[in-house]
């Protein structure tokens, strides 16, 4: 219950599935039991958005509940076995509050009602006024750090994300760290009232090694304050473990916390855009290909000794099953036998026509990319040896066909505001962006 914004309904609708005679019963954390604290947000669970003490616990059954309709028949603060001389958190032992009403047949007689609202609100009857409004701990000026470590291209990207921070906190103290070279553009923005330059990588990371890890110790010192709030505004995650090393209430990045354990409000990209999503998987053992007499077929692989080599003919060839227009990675399951010199052959052809082909040798990279433009395409692998080449002698064992998915529609300019926007929701229940100056 206290993760939910409309209490008041949500005790109503409960309430009503009730019968006569059965009970409601609620279990919230003790804000002086299991938080030991009286302000929000709490740290390890910042969706919550109220704390609860046995008064504001009743405060909202006799908000939402008609007078007559429920008698409390228990509230207690449970702490058996809670250990009051730990100091730190976990704590041991229970610390909740307990509450049962029960639902009673409610008397012919009511309670008189209240004087109507001179201001000409509404008028909820038996409701009085919301008094749960919950409210962060303050201080005289919030302080917002912004990390925007990026080459000039990425910065330029990450403007609105900036400009939208801005809006969101118009009266905090934002502080904005960019590189040098992005030190006169980040000032003209009026994004930030301070503007400090760090440079985490060189200007030009091929010229210069990059080590942006090495460079935590240089950013602690260079920033001493405490924060209220941290933002790591660069896509990629290596300079996320510099916002691990600053000093600040809640921290903010892309990624997950199972990769960056202090991140507070974390938003799981795919950061590698690099790479294509697997829309579909095959694999297929040896026994889906055809091989010539000369190999030694066995349960688990297919064994080619280089001995008996019929040139001009493949050794291995298959499986020979139809394919959807698409982007494709074939990864052939090859173990080459060591310490031997000679080539052989790869390819793949669609149709009979051959669309790719490689020459490898032993430790080369085996897997191979092609198109299908053609939907329903018969696809075949094939291994051949070289011509007056020695060939390599192998075992196969089969091979994995991998469909390419769509690429990724969002753009990292996408993701950055896309983070903001939770930050803004994230604060927004816990009421910190109220507290900070929202919109």
């Amino acid at each position: 219950m206290q993760n939910i914004t409309n209490y008041r309904a949500a005790l109503q609708t409960w309430f009503a599935n009730v019968r006569v005679g059965g009970h409601l019963v609620i279990v919230v954390p003790d804000a002086f039991l299991a938080e030991r604290q009286l302000f929000l947000p709490i740290r390890d669970h910042p969706e919550q958005r109220r704390l609860y003490t046995p008064r504001s616990l009743m405060d909202e059954i006799e908000e939402a509940l008609e007078p007559n309709s429920y008698r409390v028949r228990l509230l207690c603060e449970d702490d058996t076995g809670y250990d009051y001389n730990l100091t730190g958190a976990p704590q041991t032992g229970q610390s909740d509050i307990l509450l049962a009403v029960e639902k009673i047949e409610q008397p012919h007689w009511a309670l008189a009602k209240p004087l109507p609202d001179a201001s000409g609100g509404p008028d909820y009857d038996f409701q009085p006024r919301r008094t749960r409004i919950e409210t962060a701990r303050t201080s005289p000026h919030q302080r917002i750090l912004i990390l925007k470590l990026d080459h000039l291209g990425d910065f330029i990207i990450g403007i609105s994300a900036l400009q939208r921070v801005r809006a969101l906190f118009p009266r905090a103290h934002i502080t904005l760290v960019v590189g040098s070279w992005n030190f006169d553009l980040a000032r003209s923005l009026n994004v930030a009232d301070e503007v400090h330059t760090f440079d985490a990588f060189p200007r030009n990371s091929s010229e210069e090694a990059v080590d942006v890890s090495g460079k935590r110790g240089l950013l602690e010192a260079a920033l001493p304050e405490h924060y209220d709030l941290a933002i790591d505004l660069r896509t990629d995650a290596d300079t996320r473990t510099l916002l691990g090393r600053v000093s600040a209430r809640l921290k903010a990045g892309l990624g997950t916390r199972a990769d960056h354990p202090f991140l507070d409000i974390a938003l799981p990209i795919d950061l590698d855009r690099t790479s294509r999503e697997a829309a579909r998987e095959t694999l297929f053992n040896h026994h889906a290909f055809h091989s010539q007499d000369y190999v030694q077929r066995l349960s688990h692989r297919a064994i080619y000794s280089a001995e008996n080599v019929r040139h001009g003919s493949a050794i291995i060839w298959g499986p020979y099953v139809r394919l959807r227009a698409g982007r494709y990675l074939f990864d052939p399951f090859l173990e080459i036998a060591p310490d031997r010199e000679g080539l052989l052959m790869v390819d793949i052809a669609l149709e009979t026509r051959r669309v790719c082909r490689r020459i490898i040798a032993q430790g080369d990279p085996l897997q191979l990319q092609f198109d299908v433009e053609q939907p329903d395409s018969l696809f075949e692998f094939r291994i051949w040896d070289v011509d007056e080449v020695p060939a390599l002698p192998f075992s196969f064992f089969g091979g994995r066909l991998i469909r390419a998915g769509a690429p990724g529609e969002l753009h990292q300019s996408d993701y950055l505001d896309l983070l903001v926007e939770l930050i803004a929701r994230r604060l927004d229940r816990v009421g910190l962006l109220t507290e900070l100056g929202s919109i």
